[in-house]
């Protein structure tokens, strides 16, 4: 069992803390891409990379958040109304991201945890949640809660949109290439099509941000265009300005 790259031992003793810092009536699941790759380790023995703890919470966060606090996490860098970031060192003297655990905590507006995922999943395989407190248990796969199709899609490496939840971010075409450099077979041409006019709406300042990320994750700028190129895109999709007086693929 394989739940987040980090120091494992260390990182098992502060999840234990978190969880004991559950309120009571309080529901807390681990989402995106750590019940993601925990799915994906269990069913298939390989591990998907990951940064931190994607915190799906019901109930009381300002109990949850004010319980960590005490336990010596400290604020991240957002922080606000129903998101919070929460971050605890590892080690005494953290040097890196990967000395700390991250706990990206999202404050739901649904009570029903597959409703939420319904409509917050931009691809299928982003569709899984496991309850925080059997997160890192070998029976976790029992718990776990996730979209009709999301399994299936996940042992086949296979993207596909989930409904219109993908016009939540404008960024999920760059999600797209990540996948893809893992080895995952891109969504059919009609939703790459949805995704690149998405993209155009993202803000300047953000999509530059978002374009060193993807070069960074998948191996440098040329792998990257040659990825595009296998989604048939011919506009470039790493100028904003360009990609705005383009049109679709």
């Amino acid at each position: 069992m394989k739940p987040f790259p980090v120091k494992y031992a260390e990182a098992r003793e502060i999840l234990k803390e978190t969880i004991s810092c559950i309120p009571p009536k309080t529901k807390v699941y681990v989402v995106g891409g750590a019940a993601r790759s925990a799915a994906y380790f269990d069913l298939l023995k390989k591990s998907l990379p990951q940064r931190d703890l994607d915190i799906l919470l019901v109930g009381d966060l300002g109990k949850f958040v004010e319980n960590l606090r005490r336990h010596r996490f400290t604020y991240g860098k957002i922080r606000r109304k129903n998101d919070i970031v929460l971050k605890k060192k590892i080690i005494p003297s953290p040097v890196s991201l990967d000395d700390y655990v991250y706990l990206d905590i999202h404050k739901s507006v649904e009570r029903n945890i597959k409703k939420n995922l319904q409509n917050s999943a931009a691809f299928t395989i982003s569709g899984f949640a496991i309850p925080l407190k059997n997160y890192c248990s070998e029976y976790r796969m029992k718990h776990l809660v996730s979209l009709p199709g999301a399994v299936g899609d996940l042992k086949k490496k296979r993207l596909r949109l989930n409904g219109n939840s993908y016009k939540k971010h404008p960024g999920n075409l760059f999600a797209c290439l990540r996948f893809m450099s893992l080895g995952f077979t891109p969504p059919g041409k009609k939703e790459v099509s949805l995704l690149l006019e998405q993209l155009k709406k993202m803000e300047k300042w953000r999509f530059e941000r978002n374009v060193k990320k993807v070069f960074s994750y998948v191996g440098g700028e040329r792998k990257a265009r040659r990825l595009v190129k296998r989604l048939g895109i011919k506009t470039d999709i790493f100028d904003i300005d360009r990609l705005r007086r383009a049109g679709s693929a």
